[in-house]
């Protein structure tokens, strides 16, 4: 017996092969354009975390009636962690950003603990910062998600001053091509659940602002392992450039209800 997770409408039509065969043209094309090597192609996503985050747990007890319970705090307070991996395996320090109106951080904070634009631009600004060197003058690569915090004028200027050039993935389909989602994030969320835990245990204490660097940071570096970085670059065809790695299977959902449309359409009559 296998276990299924439902999969979304819109998701189910978003991977065809019309969207497929233009994401993997648009990404040879710049790769090619560009001459970007492994070591300057990255990719960038969030992850929501908060206390009650990570993965589903069976706990083993003694027997009596009513559920086994594990003992944590009740906040539910979402702090996002933005995490930026490479084609060559390495990653870049996760930018965290708490919810709050004020917070000693190093990028930034914001009133519901989401991504926005401003700290958008400071966020391109710190990965230019950290992956300037190792560019060594090339022009480098980022892929991101549709989220709006990407494709403000700041961003983009910033980034094509500094030879970033940024693509995105395909609308409502990162569970086939991003390598953070497809890969990297059920780890990072078990190893989330088992850093948290282990600290309650231990410490006897709740997740706050002041201990979630130390919690995540052991975590971040348990998940993101060069060997794991790879496999998210090469299951989703990026690096090597594999466009193969998207079956018919995997565009199955999308047959019945995705068809190639042409606009502007010609009406019969004159529209007045």
């Amino acid at each position: 017996m296998l276990w299924s997770c439902p999969l979304d409408s819109k998701r189910g039509r978003a991977v065809n092969q019309n969207t497929n065969k233009a994401w993997f043209d648009l990404l040879e094309g710049v790769l090619e354009k560009y001459d970007i090597a492994e070591d300057c192609i990255y990719a960038a996503d969030e992850i929501g975390i908060s206390p009650q985050s990570g993965e589903d747990e069976r706990v083993i007890g003694s027997r009596k009636p009513g559920p086994q319970y594990q003992q944590r705090t009740g906040s539910k307070e979402n702090t996002t962690v933005i995490v930026t991996i490479c084609a060559d395996g390495t990653s870049s320090a996760p930018a965290v950003i708490f919810k709050g109106n004020a917070y000693q951080v190093n990028i930034g904070y914001s009133k519901k603990g989401w991504t926005d634009g401003e700290i958008g631009i400071e966020w391109i600004k710190d990965f230019d910062k950290r992956t300037k060197a190792k560019a060594d003058g090339c022009d480098r690569l980022l892929v991101v998600d549709g989220h709006n915090s990407h494709y403000t004028r700041g961003f983009l200027q910033y980034a094509r001053a500094h030879r970033i050039h940024v693509i995105c993935y395909p609308a409502h389909a990162t569970h086939v091509y991003q390598g953070l989602d497809v890969v990297v994030f059920a780890g990072l969320k078990q190893y989330w659940s088992d850093e948290r835990d282990k600290w309650e245990r231990e410490k006897g204490d709740g997740i706050t602002k002041s201990n979630f660097l130390t919690i995540y940071g052991r975590a971040h570096l348990r998940a993101l392992k060069p060997g794991i970085i790879r496999t998210a670059f090469r299951k989703t065809g990026v690096w090597p450039f594999n466009r193969d790695v998207v079956t018919d299977e995997m565009m199955a959902p999308s047959k019945e209800t995705s068809c190639e449309g042409h606009l502007p359409i010609r009406p019969s009559t004159p529209v007045r």
